[in-house]
């Protein structure tokens, strides 16, 4: 696993989760805006930057169990984390079964549900070009999943830049990870730690209804970020940033 560990040692720690076919670079610039204020400890996800070379398919569950070592190699307990898409299921899936761990959670263009039979068909597609042909053929699409239409343009080159880079196998098995997600729902019975749900207003409206649902029920306010895409961090970090602050001077569960 790699990981970037920045800011204050001995503060409250904050995990930065990326989204599928992100990257840990997605949260640069919020993990430099955090490090004067927590210990930021930003994840390339399994599959994903630095953490390539997969030796087998893996599962949002095998995720959490990421994040979990990196916290249990820092002695981490009550961290703040902060997940995107597939790292906010992780960081679900990480809350449900090491509780101790995670003080607070923020989730970003979190889709509760599990895929529909439309999304398995299509991901599926996607998954056997990508693992085939890489990201070529698809580029401009999964661009367009990524990113808002008016997203800046070195945003948007990083994001290519890192699709271009990525094993295919890789890929292909994060998209398969994606689409044999769990329902969020499921996973957040019980849990009593505070919460932020974020989407970005210029995600897909779907998207946006999902995180209501999320919000409603979590019981907090769906924090919309005017603009942004679905890698939120990337596009708005400052907003990111913010919020996450936010979290960081209230006390755990």
């Amino acid at each position: 696993m790699a990981f970037d560990d920045l800011g204050r040692s001995g503060a409250r720690v904050v995990v930065l989760a990326h989204n599928l076919l992100a990257h840990r670079g997605s949260f640069a610039a919020v993990a430099t805006r955090l490090a004067g204020r927590a210990r930021v400890v930003n994840v390339d996800l399994r599959g994903h930057g630095d953490s390539r070379g997969t030796p087998r398919a893996f599962s949002t569950a095998d995720l959490a169990a990421d994040l979990a070592a990196v916290l249990d190699g820092i002695a981490a307990r009550d961290a703040v984390v902060v997940g995107t898409s597939l790292g906010a299921a992780a960081a679900v899936e990480l809350a449900r079964t090491r509780p101790e761990q995670v003080g607070a959670l923020v989730l970003i263009a979190a889709n509760p549900y599990e895929a529909s039979a439309r999304d398995r068909l299509t991901f599926g597609a996607l998954a056997t070009i990508l693992r085939t042909l890489g990201p070529g053929p698809v580029l401009a699409g999964v661009l367009a999943g990524l990113h808002a239409p008016d997203a800046a343009a070195e945003v948007r080159g990083a994001t290519t830049a890192h699709l271009r880079a990525m094993d295919r196998r890789d890929m292909a098995r994060a998209v398969r990870a994606w689409v044999a997600r769990p329902a969020l729902l499921d996973g957040l019975a019980g849990l009593r730690v505070p919460a932020r749900v974020v989407v970005g207003g210029a995600d897909s409206p779907a998207l946006a209804a999902a995180g209501r649902v999320l919000a409603d029920r979590l019981g907090v306010e769906l924090r919309t970020v005017a603009g942004a895409g679905h890698t939120v961090q990337a596009e708005r970090p400052a907003e990111v940033a913010a919020i996450v602050e936010d979290l960081l001077v209230e006390p755990g569960p």
